[in-house]
């Protein structure tokens, strides 16, 4: 298994990491690529990646399904563990040849939902 890092800079966040999962999947031959996000407040979706207005407005809906309501836990941040039931922890996508095998305009994104933090992608191809 491969593991990168991601460094968020806001509390709400999507960051493009079709690069990074590629790279850790280099000379991978074929399979089912895993990309596995090990956060609560955290997921990773598979979305456009040409318009980055896109990710800002998915993060703003993101934000408008949440509602408001009052969390019993005590942290402060259990929207945004809603919202990562709401995305997910994963995504697969096929290996052929090495290469994700993603659709013309689709990236895969690092969702942050309780940053700015440090975190961890693990990639694996089966």
């Amino acid at each position: 298994m491969n593991q990168f890092e991601v460094r968020t800079e806001s509390h709400r966040q999507m960051v493009d990491v079709t690069r990074q999962v590629a790279a850790a999947i280099e000379g991978a031959g074929e399979g089912i690529c895993h990309v596995y996000v090990p956060h609560t407040t955290a997921a990773v979706v598979i979305n456009e990646h040409a318009d980055p207005d896109v990710a800002r407005d998915l993060i703003a809906a993101y934000e408008a399904m949440v509602p408001d309501v009052h969390f019993a836990h005590a942290e402060g941040n259990s929207d945004a563990h809603l919202m990562t039931t709401l995305l997910g922890s994963s995504v697969t996508v096929p290996v052929e040849d090495g290469r994700l095998r993603l659709g013309t305009w689709q990236g895969i994104f690092f969702v942050e939902l309780d940053g700015p933090r440090s975190r961890k992608v693990w990639v694996k191809v089966y």
